[in-house]
C-alpha cells in the first residue's frame, strides 16, 4: 500500500465527514465534495502569523478529491462545511512524498 493510500485510509478510519466548497465563478453555485477529515483547534503557542483563537487546523486526503475529479487542491477563498458549519479556508499546505500528493493542511475560520 502506498504511503498516500495508508493516510487515506487512516483519515477514512479516523475522520469524519466533511464538505469541501468551492464557489463556481461569480454565481451563488458551489462545487462540492465530501472528504474525511480532522480538525483541531490551535494551541496558545500556535496564535500567531494571522492565527486566532478560534482557528482550527483541518487535514484531509487528497483522494476523494482525486475520485470526484474535483478542481482541487484546496485554496485560499475555499470553504469546508464541518458538523453543518461553514468555515473559511484561509490557507493551505499540501503534504508530499516525492511526487504523490499525501495530504492537505488546511487553516480554517468559522
Amino acid at each position: 500500500m502506498s504511503a498516500a493510500a495508508k493516510v487515506a485510509a487512516a483519515l477514512a478510519k479516523y475522520g469524519r465527514p466533511m464538505t469541501l466548497r468551492r464557489r463556481v465563478g461569480t454565481t451563488s453555485a458551489f462545487s462540492d465534495v465530501t472528504v474525511k477529515g480532522v480538525a483541531d483547534g490551535y494551541k496558545p503557542a500556535e496564535l500567531v502569523g494571522g492565527i486566532v483563537q478560534g482557528d482550527r487546523q483541518v487535514t484531509i486526503s487528497n483522494a476523494e478529491i482525486a475520485a470526484a475529479a474535483w478542481p482541487g487542491p484546496p485554496k485560499k477563498g475555499d470553504f469546508v462545511m464541518i458538523d453543518g458549519v461553514q468555515t473559511a479556508v484561509q490557507g493551505v499546505e499540501t503534504k508530499h512524498l516525492a511526487t504523490d500528493i499525501l495530504a492537505h493542511v488546511l487553516w480554517v475560520r468559522g
